[in-house]
């Protein structure tokens, strides 16, 4: 479930398919975890496509005998460390999530507050 790529700027990336944000057919953006620092960013999904983003066997069918050597050892370093990007990636959108929650239950609680002082204000002014 999980696409191995490579990007121009960010390098070897992942995108964790069973992750639901990166679902297909989702029109949110999507969660990437850039292997060198495991660090994730969102991509709009437009830009998801060669050249900016480029399929790992893809890419290093693309490079030279001996740089496609070099990029394959380091490539199987990131895909044998998967189990750790992929618990980072379960984080952070645990972490997204439970802003969001809090997001949601200030806002009720706001919505709430002004309805009863509403109903208070419409009280006071009938007595």
């Amino acid at each position: 479930m999980e696409w191995w790529g490579y990007h121009k700027q960010h390098g070897w990336v992942v995108l964790d398919r069973s992750t639901p944000c990166n679902a297909p057919g989702i029109k949110v953006d999507l969660l990437f975890l850039r292997c060198h620092d495991v660090t994730t960013f969102d991509a709009k999904r437009e830009t998801w496509n060669p050249p900016l983003y480029q399929f790992a066997p893809n890419y290093l069918r693309n490079l030279t005998p001996a740089a496609a050597a070099e990029a394959t050892v380091e490539f199987e370093g990131f895909q044998a460390r998967w189990p750790e990007f992929q618990a980072e990636i379960q984080r952070h959108c645990r972490e997204v999530e439970a802003r969001a929650e809090a997001i949601h239950i200030r806002e009720e609680s706001e919505r709430k507050q002004a309805a009863a002082d509403k109903k208070k204000q419409a009280a006071a002014t009938r007595s």
